[in-house]
C-alpha cells in the first residue's frame, strides 16, 4: 500500500479498529498461511438450539456451513439437520424439537473451513440455521448458543422472535435463505444466519447477518462523498441492494438491456455437421478451389477413384488438416464465419424481443490462460456485426502474466472490435482478495483509459451466499471504500470522459487472422485458448505493446484484414509479429512503407501467407534476400518461465541512429537469421556464429527494421516478479530504446507523456473537452511526476481530481485542484505526485 492509499484509508482503519478490536492488526499486517481445504476440526466449535415458539409448532433446524472453498466437501458445503438428534432430514421424522425443547450440542467445526478462499485469517464462517416448522407455520422463534467446547465457554447467545417470516420460493436476505452452492437450493427457510470465527484466538465475536449488514451500511455512510454518482458510465455488480445503493452502483439506464450470450465462452456451433459441410463446400466452390487440396492424405487415394463431380462429397470442414494448408486455414476460419451467423441471429432475436431499447448483446470472453485476443473471437464477431458489446474480465493475478498492465492490450483489441460499428465495452474488475484495493483502483482506471463504458464488479456479496468469490466481511471496509471512491471519481469526470475517445495513435501493432490460425494449430486451428500452447507470438505482441506504453506512446491495434482493406493510412509506424499474414495485406503494406511508413518486424515478419506460401515480394521492403526462423519453443507462461531463463544465443546490436549505444539482446524462444541484400544494413549479429540477426533498410520514403530476436520478451524478462502481489519495475531500458526506434524514425508525436515510464497516460478528446487518465504501475507514489503535452498546443489550464480534494459534483465545475502550467521549450507541462491514478481536466 502506498502512502496516499494509506492516508485515504486511515479514517476507516481507526473506526474499524474501534469496532473490531485486535482483529484489525492481524488482518492488515498478517496475512498468514494458506488454509485451503483445512477444517477447524472436531471438538472446537459447537452450536445448540432451543425452540422458543409459543404455540405447538415443532421445529427442525437445517444447519448449513458455507465452505467458502471447494475442499473438502465440494461446492455444496456441509449440512446437518438438528432436532432431538442430528443427522439426515429423512431420518429425523418424529424427532423434531417441541416448544421449549433444546437440542444437543452440534459440532460444527467438522464443517467449518479455517479460512475461506477470499478471506483473511480473521475469517468468519457463515453458519446458516434454517428453521422448518411443523404445519408450515410462520415465524422464527429460536435461541442459538455458540460455544468453543461442548457446553464450555459459550461465546454468543442469540434469541430471535420474528412472527412474519415464512418459508418461500425465493431468498430474502438476511432472514429467508437456502443452502448449498451459491445458496441456490431450497426450500428457502426462515434462517438465523451467523458469522462464526474460525480462529477464536484472532477473532472471538459471533455476528448475526443482520448485525454485519448494519455495520457495513454504517461505515459506508461515513465515507467522504467526493464527486458524484455517475449517470453515464454504467457500474454493475451482484450483492445486497442496500449496500449496492450506498456504494453508488447505478446499473443500466431504463432504455438499455443486456443480452448475455454466455460466460467465458468460445466458438461453439449448433449447426449440424452435415449442414456445416454443405455450406463449406459451396463456399469453396464459389472461390474456385480445387477439391483435392481439401482432402486428407488418408482419403485422397479413395477420392481419386471417384468421378470428379463426387470429389466435393469427400471434403469436410472438420477436422482442420495441418498437412493441407488451404484446408486447414479455410476450414478453421469458415467455422468462425458460421459462428458469427449464429451470434447475429441471436442478436436479432434479442433485439426483436426488446424493440425500442438499446440492445447490448455480448459474451464474456475469458482471457485465461494466455491473455490472447485471437482476432477471430475478439475482433471478428464485432466487425461482422454479430454482437453489439465487447466484454472481458481481469483475473490477472490468477494468470502468470508479467504485469496487470498488459490487460490494456486485451482491452485495445476489444476497442478495435468495437470501432467498426460502435460496440460498447464491458470489463469485469474483481473486487475481492487477489485484487488488492490498490490494484482494484488501477484496473478500473485501466478500463477507463482503454474506452470501457461498462464496469462490472462481478460479485460484491459477502461470504454468506457464495462458495468462492466474495468480499469478505472483515475485508469489506477497505474494499468497499475503494469501490465507493472509484464510482464517485468517475461520476466527477464523466461529463468529459464518457463522450470522449483516445486521440488516434500514430503507432499500430498488427493482429493477424492468419497468424492466429496457425498459432492455434495444436487445438485444431481455433477454440478455447485456455490450453493453447503456441502463444509466444502473442506474448511478443503484448510485450512490445508494454514497451511502447512505457515509452509513453499511444498504441492502436490493427488486423491484417484491415491492412488489406487499406486502413493502415493514418499510422506512421507498424509492428509485425509472427510468420503468417494474409497475402492480400502484403501489397498495401509494401505501398504504405514506400510512401513513408515504418515497420518493425520480428518472429517471422509476416513472410508466409495464410496457406504458408512465401511472401517474397516483401523481401526488398525488408532489405533481405532470405531468412531462416528457428523456433526453439512456442509456449511460455511469462511469470512462471521467464525468470532466470537462459537464451540460446545473444544478438549484439551496434549503435545506430536513434540509439545511444550497443545493445545485447538475448534470443529467447526464436532465433531468426537474415540474409541481407545490397542496401540492407546489418546492425546486429549473433554471438554464436556471427550470422546477421538485425537488418535495417530504407524502402522508398519509408524504413524497416527486422529483428531476429524477440525484443518484447527480452524487455519484460528482467522485470518478472515471483508474486502477482508485487508490481514489476525492472524492465530493460536498452531494449525499450530498441523497440521504440521505429516510433522515433517515424516522427510520432506523443499527445501526452510522463517523466516516469511506469506511469501510463491516455489523452482523451471529445465534445465536452479534453481529459487525461493517469495510472501508476508502481507500488509507491511517483513523486514530482512531470506530465507534458507535446501533442497539444494552447493548453492554459489543468485541474487534477486528486489535487481538488473533497468536493461534490463535477470536476470541471470546480475552482480547485488547479495545477501550475509551465511552458518548457514550447510544450505545456504540469507537476504532481501520483499515488494510484488521477484524472486531469485539460483546457
Amino acid at each position: 500500500m502506498n502512502l496516499l492509499t494509506w492516508l485515504s484509508d486511515s479514517w476507516v482503519v481507526l473506526r474499524w479498529r474501534s469496532l473490531l478490536g485486535s482483529v484489525f492488526g492481524l488482518l492488515v499486517f498478517g496475512v498468514g498461511v494458506c488454509y485451503s481445504g483445512v477444517l477447524v476440526g472436531e471438538g472446537k466449535v459447537f452450536v445448540r438450539f432451543t425452540n422458543l415458539r409459543g404455540d405447538d409448532g415443532e421445529i427442525l433446524v437445517r444447519v448449513h456451513v458455507v465452505p467458502n472453498s471447494n475442499k473438502p466437501f465440494g461446492w455444496g458445503g456441509w449440512t446437518v439437520y438438528v432436532g432431538d438428534e442430528e443427522g439426515e432430514r429423512k431420518g429425523l421424522e418424529g424427532k423434531w424439537l417441541g416448544p421449549g425443547e433444546r437440542s444437543g450440542w452440534v459440532d460444527i467445526g467438522r464443517g467449518m473451513s479455517v479460512r475461506g478462499t477470499r478471506s483473511p485469517d480473521s475469517y468468519l464462517a457463515p453458519v446458516l440455521c434454517g428453521v422448518e416448522t411443523s404445519g408450515g407455520k410462520a415465524g422464527l422463534h429460536l435461541l442459538a448458543e455458540v460455544a468453543e467446547g461442548r457446553g464450555r465457554r459459550i461465546i454468543r447467545r442469540v434469541e430471535v422472535h420474528k412472527d412474519e417470516l415464512r418459508a418461500g420460493k425465493e431468498r430474502e436476505y438476511p432472514w429467508i435463505l437456502g443452502y448449498s452452492v451459491w445458496n441456490g437450493s431450497g426450500p428457502f427457510l426462515p434462517t438465523l444466519g451467523l458469522l462464526v470465527p474460525s480462529r477464536g484466538e484472532i477473532a472471538s465475536r459471533v455476528y448475526t447477518l443482520e448485525e454485519a449488514l448494519e455495520w457495513q451500511l454504517g461505515f459506508i455512510e461515513e465515507f467522504p462523498k467526493r464527486g458524484r454518482r455517475p449517470t453515464q458510465f454504467v457500474f454493475v455488480t451482484r450483492g445486497q441492494p442496500g449496500i449496492l445503493d450506498a456504494l453508488g452502483y447505478n446499473g443500466y439506464p431504463a432504455d438499455t438491456v443486456e443480452g448475455n450470450f454466455g460466460d467465458e465462452i468460445w466458438i461453439s456451433l449448433k449447426m449440424p455437421e452435415d449442414e456445416q459441410n454443405r455450406r463449406f463446400r459451396e463456399y469453396l466452390k464459389g472461390k474456385g478451389f480445387d477439391p483435392l487440396e481439401f482432402i486428407g492424405e488418408d482419403e485422397i487415394v479413395r477420392a481419386k477413384q471417384l468421378s470428379e463431380e463426387k470429389w466435393w462429397g469427400v471434403v469436410k470442414i472438420s477436422p482442420s488438416l495441418a498437412d493441407r494448408p488451404k484446408q486447414f486455414y479455410e476450414s478453421a476460419n469458415y467455422r468462425y464465419r458460421l459462428w458469427y451467423e449464429e451470434l447475429a441471429a441471436r442478436t436479432k432475436e434479442f433485439g426483436e424481443k426488446h424493440r425500442g431499447k438499446r440492445v447490448l448483446t455480448g459474451a464474456n470472453f475469458s482471457p485465461h490462460m494466455n491473455v490472447w485476443p485471437d482476432v477471430r473471437q475478439w475482433v471478428g464477431p464485432f466487425k461482422a456485426g454479430a454482437m453489439t458489446m465487447t466484454w472481458t474480465e481481469d483475473w490477472w493475478w490468477q494468470i502468470p502474466e508479467v504485469s496487470p498492465q498488459v490487460y490494456g492490450f486485451l482491452l485495445d483489441a476489444l476497442r478495435l472490435g468495437g470501432s467498426y460499428h460502435g460496440a460498447a465495452c464491458q470489463f469485469y474488475v474483481m473486487p475481492f482478495t487477489g485484487n488488492s484495493p490498490a490494484n482494484f483502483r488501477r484496473m478500473n482506471a485501466l478500463g477507463l483509459a482503454h474506452s470501457v463504458k461498462i464496469l462490472n464488479h462481478f460479485h460484491t456479496e459477502a461470504q454468506v451466499l457464495t462458495t468462492w468469490d466474495y468480499v469478505s466481511v472483515m475485508d469489506s471496509p477497505r474494499t468497499y471504500q475503494a469501490i465507493h471512491d472509484v464510482i464517485r471519481d468517475v461520476g466527477a469526470v464523466e461529463d468529459r470522459l464518457y463522450p470522449a475517445a483516445p486521440l488516434r495513435a500514430e503507432i499500430a501493432i498488427m493482429l493477424s487472422r492468419a497468424s492466429d490460425t496457425w498459432d492455434t494449430e495444436d487445438i485444431g486451428g481455433g477454440g478455447h485458448l485456455y490450453s493453447a500452447k503456441y502463444n509466444v507470438n502473442n506474448e511478443e505482441r503484448k510485450a512490445i505493446w508494454l514497451a511502447l506504453r512505457h515509452g509513453q506512446y499511444a498504441v492502436d491495434l490493427i488486423t491484417d484484414e484491415d491492412i488489406a482493406e487499406g486502413r493502415l493510412g493514418p499510422y506512421k509506424a507498424l509492428y509485425v509479429v509472427g510468420s503468417e499474414m494474409l497475402r492480400a495485406a502484403a501489397g498495401p503494406l509494401r505501398k504504405w512503407v514506400a510512401d513513408g511508413g515504418v515497420v518493425y518486424a520480428t518472429g517471422g515478419g509476416g513472410l508466409l501467407d495464410e496457406y504458408h506460401g512465401e511472401l517474397t515480394e516483401l523481401y526488398d521492403m525488408y532489405g533481405i534476400e532470405g531468412h531462416e526462423l528457428a523456433r526453439h519453443g512456442r509456449h511460455v507462461r511469462p511469470r512462471g518461465m521467464l525468470k532466470g531463463m537462459k537464451s540460446s544465443d545473444t544478438l549484439t546490436i551496434k549503435a545506430f541512429d536513434w540509439t545511444t549505444g550497443e545493445i545485447s539482446l538475448p534470443a529467447y524462444f526464436y532465433r531468426e537469421t537474415l540474409d541481407a541484400k545490397a542496401g540492407g544494413e546489418v546492425v546486429g549479429r549473433y554471438s554464436g556464429d556471427g550470422s546477421a540477426g538485425v537488418v535495417v533498410n530504407r524502402f522508398g520514403k519509408g524504413r524497416t527494421i527486422f529483428c531476429g530476436g524477440l525484443g518484447g520478451i527480452a524487455y519484460v524478462q528482467a522485470a518478472v516478479t515471483e508474486s502477482s502481489e508485487v508490481l514489476p519495475t525492472a524492465f530493460s531500458e536498452d531494449v525499450r530504446e530498441l523497440v521504440t526506434v521505429p516510433a522515433r524514425w517515424a516522427g510520432v508525436v506523443r499527445p501526452v507523456e510522463t517523466s516516469d515510464p511506469l506511469v501510463e497516460a491516455q489523452y482523451f478528446s471529445g465534445p465536452e473537452g479534453d481529459i487525461v487518465v493517469l495510472i501508476n504501475w508502481r507500488d509507491r507514489v511517483s513523486e514530482g511526476l512531470v506530465v507534458r503535452f507535446p501533442g497539444k498546443a494552447g493548453i492554459k489550464r489543468v485541474r487534477s481530481l486528486r489535487a481538488a480534494g473533497y468536493f461534490k459534483g463535477h470536476l470541471h465545475e470546480q475552482n480547485k485542484g488547479e495545477l501550475e502550467v509551465r511552458d518548457t521549450d514550447g510544450v505545456a507541462q504540469v507537476t504532481l505526485d501520483l499515488g494510484i491514478c488521477d484524472y486531469l481536466v485539460v483546457d
